[in-house]
């Protein structure tokens, strides 16, 4: 049975998901002041990816994502990319559920073991990724209204702090740190976002993907941009890097009156709230790409193995805070090309030949595929 997401709780989705576990990192750091410039560019790069993958789902004609790739593959060659997606999205979640745990304990609760916390994270996210889609997009709509109040609400209370000096002059050391930091945002995580692909059973309309893909990743982008300029603007462009968690410790510094202080644990808390979609999408798609490569109609029984491996697996990738810095601040490496831009961007093409070819058949002409 499919499940359709209304296109405004699909939106939402896409918006949490790119905010995601991203909200206390340094992204971008290697642009330094010309860090505004590095967002800019790395949005006008992802956006045609963005366009491209809609339009690769709205030539499914309705299918599943999974569907639609063995029909210009064929069974087997579909099911070896399916799997493939399967590591990579287990892979990621690993990566997302080390980057909470490790931040919890470093904040909060540094005697408390990352099993135990990673534990209660598991057992939510096989609750939600087993209700499917439907209850993963309303969460988020409900959840996103949380979530942004507080991130909007504490940057406002920021704006006091706010030393525009710290941008100029602009592009001092060359355009080399604005590509590099341009290129640590679109590996974490602006092309991340292929993977939503995966979850998605269906769209009311044909335009719907337009609809979801296109403002849930300019709207998630453009948060992104606001809170790490305003972070970078509070500590300085020479400290924004040095620390682990930049956006928290700029949080730390509103004081209103010796009244109102302390509200990082509040961002905190909006963290671990974007972490959990993150997990849960990263899961749905790792569960049903998986069913589907390994030829089960349901992916439901695969989610419980799935999760509960995450909570080694988040171990096994990473150890440290320091490994953690440096997998949230790489460049795009050659593995994460290849999910990323290579395999969507060779669907888009075989769907398009295939549809010209069908157009093409439709109009009595002879074709010798």
């Amino acid at each position: 049975m499919k499940e359709i997401v209304p296109d405004k709780q699909g939106m939402v989705l896409v918006t949490l998901f790119v905010v995601g576990n991203t909200l206390v990192f340094a992204l971008g750091g290697r642009a330094g002041p010309d860090i505004w410039l590095a967002f800019l560019v790395a949005i006008a790069v992802t956006a045609p990816f963005i366009l491209i993958f809609a339009r690769l789902t709205s030539l499914m004609h309705g299918k599943t994502f999974a569907d639609g790739v063995e029909m210009l593959f064929g069974k087997w060659p579909s099911r070896a990319v399916a799997l493939l997606y399967t590591g990579y999205a287990w892979r990621l979640g690993c990566l997302v559920v080390s980057h909470v745990t490790h931040f919890i304990q470093a904040v909060s609760l540094p005697t408390t073991p990352q099993t135990v916390m990673s534990l209660a994270f598991g057992v939510l996210v096989i609750w939600i990724v087993k209700g499917g889609i439907e209850v993963l997009a309303r969460f988020s709509s409900v959840m996103s209204r949380v979530v942004l109040t507080v991130l909007f609400s504490a940057f406002a209370l920021l704006i006091n702090r706010v030393d525009l000096g710290q941008f100029l002059p602009v592009m001092y050391n060359g355009f080399g740190p604005v590509m590099e930091g341009a290129l640590q945002l679109l590996d974490f995580p602006f092309m991340e976002t292929v993977l939503l692909f995966w979850i998605f059973d269906g769209f009311k309309k044909k335009d719907s993907a337009y609809r979801v893909f296109v403002p849930g990743f300019l709207v998630g982008a453009l948060i992104l941009l606001i809170m790490d300029c305003t972070s970078l603007a509070v500590l300085g462009a020479d400290r924004y890097g040095i620390f682990y968690f930049p956006i928290y410790t700029s949080i730390a510094r509103i004081d209103v009156s010796t009244f109102l202080t302390r509200l990082e644990a509040i961002v905190a808390v909006t963290f671990a709230v974007g972490s959990f979609v993150k997990i849960a999408v990263c899961l749905l798609a790792a569960s049903k790409t998986l069913a589907y490569a390994l030829g089960f109609d349901d992916y439901r029984f695969l989610v419980t193995p799935l999760v509960l491996g995450t909570i080694p697996g988040s171990r096994w990738f990473i150890a440290t805070s320091m490994e953690i810095e440096a997998s949230a601040t790489k460049t795009i490496s050659a593995s994460t090309f290849l999910y990323q831009l290579v395999f969507p961007i060779s669907f888009w093409i075989l769907a398009e030949i295939r549809m010209y070819l069908r157009k093409g058949n439709k109009a009595g002409k002879q074709t010798d595929v």
